[in-house]
């Protein structure tokens, strides 16, 4: 499953880059949950489903810090520095705060596209 990253760098322009969970250290549990681990990727402030319409294609805008993993359709998530990445169900990406030049997710499928996005504080990757 895809992870991906959307940050904003020091000029404020926001990037898209792969974020491969083997890079990330995972809590193993004790006994029977030996192989079962866990990540956190920051701490959730509010989670909400977001739905974009076939064929939605909004301009960049700002996008609040957080987790979206699409659960149904396509979605293609463009950022300023001209990135972008399509994502299918299961695909997930982590969106940084981004300032004004944020992002676009947009759908470029003909049904509904959803995700279920879980929002959290402004900050730097972990």
């Amino acid at each position: 499953m895809p992870v991906y990253r959307l940050y904003a760098s020091e000029d404020g322009a926001t990037h898209i880059e792969p974020l491969g969970t083997e890079d990330f250290s995972f809590e193993n549990g004790p006994g029977e949950f030996k192989g079962v681990g866990g990540m956190v990727l920051g701490d959730a402030s509010r989670v909400l489903l977001m739905r974009f319409e076939a064929g939605v294609q909004p301009s960049l805008h700002r996008a609040n810090p957080g987790l979206a993993v699409l659960l149904e359709g396509e979605l293609t998530v463009a950022a300023s520095g001209s990135s972008e990445v399509a994502l299918r169900p299961g695909d997930a990406i982590r969106v940084e705060s981004t300032g004004r030049r944020g992002w676009a997710p947009r759908n470029p499928g003909e049904s509904l596209a959803l995700t279920a996005i879980s929002q959290m504080p402004s900050g730097g990757r972990d």
